[in-house]
């Protein structure tokens, strides 16, 4: 699919997480080696980007008081690959940003009851 973009615009992959998907996996896991879904994901990119390059850009799109360990957990991913493989074949390292959403709501707000 990405052979047949043919705008000299195209030059960024936006991949987003969101609260569950960095939830779960704890920074001793990530140093310890980039977790499965991570190492899948890096893979895939390296196809596309042999396709046509890009720059990459991870995006935590997370509630506002989880947004510093979501970053350090897709930045430690991204140290990770580094180590592993590099990234010589795209046109710069990763980018990774943030997208805070404000606070994140309770379970009883979620549920829409109020009640503890």
């Amino acid at each position: 699919m990405l052979s047949t973009i043919k705008s000299p615009v195209f030059s960024e992959v936006v991949v987003v997480y969101r609260d569950y998907d960095i939830h779960g996996l704890p920074s001793a896991a990530i140093t310890a080696g980039t977790p499965r879904s991570y190492y899948v994901l890096f893979a895939a990119l390296r196809e596309m980007n042999n396709v046509r390059p890009f720059h990459m850009v991870l995006c935590a799109d997370v509630w506002d008081r989880v947004v510093v360990d979501a970053v350090r957990a897709l930045e430690q991913a991204v140290t990770a690959e580094r180590v592993k493989v590099g990234f010589g074949d795209f046109p710069s390292e990763p980018l990774v940003i943030s997208r805070p959403r404000g606070s994140s709501p309770t379970f009883t707000e979620e549920e829409g009851s109020g009640r503890p």
